[in-house]
């Protein structure tokens, strides 16, 4: 099994108690527009129209859903969707991941508890919490984080596990911890010095992680069904639509946590393509998302409004986006449009 890596150190997690991981078989998922032998027709939906994205829905809320099986429907939605990063998202959480990959901001930097064992005279031995107290960062970081790079299913076997599993330190890292004791940079215990120490990283941390990806699975699934019920489907939306493309990219900028979303339209251009200050530029990218004119005249209204009624008339143009009085030449709800909308107009006013 591979191991979780600490930044800077080699080493894994063990655990040399027996794993009890037993995956439960997920029901079965179609494209049927029908109720197939095996599935819940109290579940159907009232329409009779059944979709890879109710699919993910339903099984991020079901635990006898696996997650890596959660995961694989995610992965067909996304390639149909020609959402390039999603699918090498997805990839990465079923095969894991290599040391050098960015990871997920679940995955990375994750804090993990350290138990030392420290030795004194005539044998004495004590086992102590240790702090990373003063030491140099870029230390503190190796000795006292971890990053997973494991698949989930590995990741669901060590959440399975009767006790969390540890990494032991490295002897050069417990002769450079006593050194920093000795300079005042870290606590220690009086007539003694550290002889061993470990890692914990706990099955609760671990479960975090794997909860994660399936409320990642569930948003994927949610917001893409706000902008288009029709997405992930054959033959349906894919980036090239520019509600998509938004969606899709505020998904991944979420699970990499590069910052707030941006709207973004085809390869992820519809904000670099506003120009501070360029009002032709603002309704251009404005009507890639749908509006019609009546929408794109009240957009160029509120921006070039006086500096002390601009806010509230910009405020005042989105509530109505959202509300649906202007019409949208889309399927994205006038909330989703909003959303994509507001991040063009900061690019405009230089924001």
């Amino acid at each position: 099994m591979a191991g979780f890596y600490a930044p800077g150190l080699g080493g894994h997690f063990s655990s040399s108690d027996e794993i009890d991981f037993n995956p439960q078989t997920p029901p079965q998922c179609s494209d049927s527009t029908e109720p197939g032998a095996g599935q819940d027709l109290l579940s159907w939906p009232h329409n009779g129209r059944m979709t890879m994205l109710d699919d993910i829905i339903s099984g991020a809320t079901d635990d006898s859903v696996t997650t890596s099986n959660l995961l694989r429907k995610v992965q067909v939605v996304a390639h149909r969707l020609g959402a390039a990063e999603i699918t090498a998202w997805v990839q990465a959480e079923l095969n894991g991941y290599n040391e050098g990959d960015e990871l997920p901001a679940m995955r990375k930097g994750l804090n993990t508890p350290v138990t030392g064992t420290w030795a004194g005279v005539m044998g004495s031995r004590a086992t102590l919490s240790l702090s990373a107290g003063s030491i140099p960062e870029d230390s503190a970081k190796a000795l006292f984080t971890a990053n997973a790079y494991q698949s989930i299913a590995e990741l669901e076997e060590l959440a399975a596990l009767p006790s969390d599993p540890v990494m032991v330190w490295d002897p050069l890292a417990v002769v450079a911890y006593n050194g920093w004791v000795e300079e005042g940079l870290a606590p220690g215990m009086e007539m003694m010095n550290l002889v061993a120490a470990h890692r914990v990283f706990t099955r609760a941390k671990i479960r975090s992680i794997i909860n994660s990806a399936r409320n990642t699975a569930l948003d994927f699934a949610l917001q893409l069904q706000s902008t288009d019920p029709d997405a992930g489907q054959q033959n349906g939306p894919t980036v090239a639509d520019a509600p998509i493309a938004a969606t899709v990219y505020n998904i991944y900028n979420n699970i990499t946590g590069h910052g707030t979303n941006v709207a973004a339209g085809p390869n992820a251009q519809q904000r670099s393509s506003v120009v501070v200050n360029d009002l032709s530029s603002l309704l251009a990218a404005a009507k890639q998302l749908g509006l019609d004119d009546a929408a794109t005249a009240g957009l160029a209204e509120a921006v070039l409004a006086s500096e002390e009624q601009r806010p509230s008339k910009i405020a005042e143009f989105l509530t109505k986006v959202r509300d649906g009085v202007f019409v949208v030449g889309t399927s994205a709800t006038g909330q989703v449009i909003a959303d994509q909308l507001t991040p063009l107009i900061n690019a405009y006013l230089g924001i």
